[in-house]
């Protein structure tokens, strides 16, 4: 439906896009810590790489140039609860070496966030990565001595999974070999464990799974399990986001992840919360109602529940968009308009946090967005797919969308377009429980008969009582 008052719109598009197209200055929009490994080479020069026979002699070499900034996507794995394995994006520079690229990231750990947030790493920070070569499916990776160290057969266990999981999310990567020092490893660590053969994911899935694992006898609850909620007001319930469908969000018997978990909450269901919150760290933890007790969790997953029409009647959702919109085209501070948590953008793919808010659309850093255009485990990825900034990419099209006259805006109401996404399907899982708004740019082009369309969603929290942006999906189809 459209909204009952008109949206005020900015009026000088070229202006505005001209801006944005010329987009520069200093910064950074990742959330990797520092990484300590061997010093690797200038990122203006030439990169050389080689495939080998086992043999030893040299069959192909190519040489590419690396451009400044350029960045793309990939996964470093990390240990949730010390139970099981979670997925956490890295943006890495998009050099060719983007397997070494995302090792050196996993070494460097994880955020104050993710700590925060009970992830850890089995992986030592001062870990050197001496090299990897992948041939015929097989990554061989050299370490130096430090990945060793330490003790307790979880921790060693833990670490080689986390590098398995790492390496094998690239398409050229089925099983890992591990050499420490330039030395084939065989028997791993004090611990003993046996590195004779190759070794893929399914070696550590008794160790270290993927799919989390119920914490000892902690119960998961469901929306049926939990305590009524006739009668409580809509400022005493959250909704729980940001947790992905195979996920749960852990309930603590104290505020902070060095507290015992005791129950489970199921991605979107709504609790009571009491009131009591309390800063942990760089987190803040909330206490809520479950059938068990009382008990607490990090407020980083818990939305405010607004009536979806009440939501559509907020004029304040029109005022904040005009404001992001503006502050968009200026390449101004996002930081007014965006929740606390950062801005979450989905871009042909599963959301990804940018924290950085106030220099985010000057920062120069540029990107391999995902798209439909272009498939992330094609190897020529990295050469074909066009390398923009996030003022470029996202706040471009964002602000042409929705500056354009013939744009329609919904509320809570996915889009179905000409060869675009069904409906259900429209919001990625992590953002379905924030109201949203739909931005609808029609096609313009007769030449493509209307197919040139963009819609962007744009979730929705309430911070204080008053609507903030959680994040932007994009929904796309362009000739």
């Amino acid at each position: 439906m459209k909204h009952p008052a008109p949206i005020q719109r900015f009026a000088v598009i070229l202006i505005v896009l001209t801006i944005l197209m010329a987009a520069c200055g200093p910064g950074g929009t990742t959330d990797a810590g520092a990484v300590t490994t061997q010093p690797g080479p200038n990122p203006t020069d030439p990169v050389t790489s080689s495939t080998t026979t086992p043999d030893g002699s040299q069959t192909s070499t190519t040489t590419t140039t690396t451009v400044p900034g350029e960045q793309r996507f990939v996964d470093i794995f990390l240990i949730k609860d010390s139970s099981y394995a979670v997925a956490v994006t890295r943006a890495v520079p998009a050099t060719p070496d983007v397997a070494g690229n995302a090792m050196r990231a996993l070494i460097g750990g994880p955020t104050d966030q993710e700590l925060d947030e009970g992830l850890s790493s089995a992986v030592p920070v001062d870990t050197l990565l001496l090299g990897i070569v992948i041939e015929d499916g097989l990554a061989t990776i050299d370490l130096g001595r430090e990945f060793e160290s330490g003790g307790g057969s979880f921790a060693m266990l833990g670490r080689l999974a986390q590098v398995v999981y790492t390496l094998t999310q690239f398409p050229t990567v089925n099983a890992v070999q591990f050499k420490l020092d330039g030395q084939a490893v065989t028997v791993f660590s004090g611990e003993g464990i046996l590195l004779e053969n190759p070794v893929t994911r399914g070696d550590y899935a008794s160790i270290l799974p993927l799919v989390p694992v119920s914490a000892g006898e902690a119960p998961r609850w469901v929306q049926a399990d939990l305590p009524a909620l006739n009668g409580v007001p809509a400022a005493r319930q959250a909704r729980v986001v940001l947790v992905a469908d195979d996920d749960n969000l852990n309930v603590r018997t104290g505020p902070g992840v060095d507290n015992p978990v005791f129950g489970m909450l199921a991605p979107g269901t709504v609790v009571r919360t009491t009131g009591n919150s309390t800063p942990v760290s760089s987190s803040r933890w909330v206490e809520v109602s479950t059938p068990a007790g009382l008990g607490w969790v990090n407020e980083r997953y818990l939305a405010a529940v607004v009536d979806r029409n009440a939501f559509a009647a907020d004029d304040r959702v029109g005022e904040a968009l005009d404001e992001m919109a503006g502050i968009m085209a200026d390449l101004g501070d996002l930081t007014p308009v965006v929740s606390w948590r950062g801005l979450y953008v989905s871009h042909h793919d599963d959301p990804v946090r940018f924290g950085d808010l106030d220099d985010l659309l000057t920062d120069r850093t540029t990107y391999k967005w995902p798209s439909n255009a272009f498939d992330v485990n094609d190897p020529d990825f990295a050469n074909e797919a066009p390398s923009r900034t996030f003022a470029e990419e996202i706040a471009a099209s964002f602000v042409s969308a929705y500056l354009d006259t013939d744009t329609v805006i919904t509320f809570n109401e996915p889009i179905e377009a000409g060869n675009g996404r069904l409906a259900e399907y429209a919001i990625p899982f992590a953002l379905a429980g924030f109201n949203y708004v739909g931005v609808y740019d029609p096609g313009d082009n007769p030449e493509y008969g209307g197919l040139d369309w963009t819609i962007w969603y744009v979730s929705f929290d309430y911070e204080g009582g008053a609507p903030v942006v959680v994040g932007l999906t994009l929904d796309q189809w362009s000739p």
